[in-house]
């Protein structure tokens, strides 16, 4: 489904005005957005600490505190805890000054109470307040599958201002699906370590090609990315693994070509964004290449096969893969020149080391949430899910980043929302999310795109190649 903010808007039958995006730019708000059709138009304030209202809330409850009664409790509750402290190194069993320490405790929660009283006041009147000046009760935002809020760019660096650092053109004139930002701008605020997770797909669709020959001599030729017949309408409806399963014993070889020329501009700004926010947030960065899960993928659809047929054709795939992934792995020498203060770590089938160490890390997630009894014994069937859901939690798994925030394309909604619930125990993850680019048929995502709209980049200047270059230029431009 392509559709717009202002599309959105208009089927939900909303104003502007009576919405956030009545301040946006235009250029946001008609950004074309490829997604699925899961957008609901909701309240503010149902969006507990929501990017919008959040800060002001808490800069208007800062300023109540400075009262000088609440200061004053402040300062008392700090003296009499000053007094335990003191009291027990001098005494650690206590048994010396029973009485003391009781009354002091008993005095500390009298104070607390009060503190908790005055608190719970000032919040009345913030809240009362937003609702007069800001409108807070009257004012809608769009959420995706009840996951995310869309927003802008603007709104993500108001909340963490380290975000301003980033200079990324593309992501500033883009609506971005944004979810758990309040705990990504406490840890920022603290000084807490974080991890950024993201990259693109190994490739899209139009770029690998599986080739099918029966015994009889027929041939059928599929799409690896999504699965469908190149001549669906004079094939039929079957899609890859479903003609494996039909026809598993007539098949005679099994074959792949792939035109993938380069990585794309979608893929190249892919890859940037997730540099950008670690070097603006001071964190580490991991990159998920997602070989390892394709070679999985294949593997479960050809499990119908005899075992040697199916080795001799993932072996046959891995040397695509392995090109294809040589080319990321380029692309991340290249990011980490422009970033040279980011810590990275890359996850790709050739290294042995991090592999084993994220299958066992996700091993243990996924046991602990109990997913793993509710599967089916064809267990393989769901690895490569896995991945998807267990590749987010990279720095958590390798450093051990306390927060880590996904920054990717909104397909990975489900994934983000996943693995949080996987996770939810051992860190915060937050997410910034951006709808990917149509190419330049103006119809199809880059990703979705046929080869002649691919926006490939010349790998020794990482510019769009100059067949693409002047419809590259068109579409900025609309975009403004």
């Amino acid at each position: 489904m392509k559709t717009s903010i202002t599309e959105l808007l208009k089927r939900q039958d909303a104003k502007k005005e009576q919405t956030i995006y009545g301040a946006y730019p235009e250029n946001i708000r008609r950004f074309a957005i490829t997604a699925g059709d899961f957008f609901c138009l909701e309240p503010v304030e149902d969006w507990d600490g929501n990017v919008w209202v959040q800060r002001r809330y808490e800069e208007l409850l800062g300023q109540k505190k400075e009262c000088p009664v609440y200061r004053s409790l402040c300062s008392h509750r700090e003296a009499l805890s000053e007094e335990i402290r003191r009291i027990k190194q001098a005494d650690r069993s206590g048994y010396g000054h029973m009485e003391e320490l009781r009354a002091l405790r008993r005095a500390r929660k009298g104070v607390e109470d009060a503190i908790e009283d005055l608190r719970s006041c000032y919040e009345a009147e913030v809240l009362q307040r937003l609702f007069r000046d800001l409108g807070v009760g009257k004012m809608r935002l769009l959420s995706y599958k009840n996951t995310a809020c869309v927003g802008g760019f603007f709104d993500l660096e108001r909340q963490i201002p380290a975000l301003s650092a980033i200079r990324l053109p593309w992501i500033r004139r883009t609506p971005l699906l944004l979810a758990g930002i309040r705990s990504l701008r406490r840890a920022a605020e603290q000084g807490r370590p974080i991890g950024v997770v993201g990259g693109p797909c190994l490739f899209g669709t139009y770029e690998v090609e599986i080739q099918v020959r029966h015994r009889d001599g027929s041939r059928y030729s599929f799409d690896f990315s999504s699965g469908r017949h190149y001549d669906r309408q004079h094939r039929g409806g079957l899609e890859f693994a479903e003609h494996v399963e039909l026809h598993q014993s007539d098949i005679a070889e099994i074959a792949f070509r792939d035109w993938k020329e380069s990585v794309t501009s979608q893929e190249y700004d892919s890859l940037e964004a997730v540099f950008a926010f670690g070097a603006a947030l001071g964190a580490k960065v991991a990159v998920p290449i997602p070989d390892i899960s394709y070679l999985k993928y294949l593997a479960t659809v050809l499990m119908p096969l005899e075992p040697s047929f199916r080795i001799r054709v993932l072996d046959q795939f891995r040397i695509h893969t392995r090109r294809i992934a040589d080319l990321y792995l380029e692309l991340v020498r290249h990011m980490k020149e422009q970033y040279p203060q980011v810590e990275t770590a890359v996850l790709h089938e050739r290294n042995g080391p991090l592999c084993r160490l994220f299958h066992e890390k996700r091993e243990t997630f996924f046991r602990k949430s109990g997913l793993i009894d509710h599967m089916t014994a064809e267990r393989q069937k769901t690895d490569a899910i896995f991945d998807y859901i267990s590749m987010l939690a990279l720095p958590y798994y390798i450093w051990g980043t306390p927060q880590v925030i996904q920054v990717d394309n909104l397909d990975e909604t489900d994934s983000y929302r996943k693995c949080r619930k996987v996770h939810r125990e051992a860190f915060e993850l937050s997410a910034v999310l951006y709808p990917e680019r149509l190419s330049a048929d103006g119809q199809e995502t880059i990703f979705n795109a046929r080869p002649e709209y691919k926006e490939y980049l010349d790998r020794g200047t990482w510019k769009v190649l100059p067949k693409y270059a002047g419809a590259v230029r068109e579409r900025e431009e609309e975009e403004g």
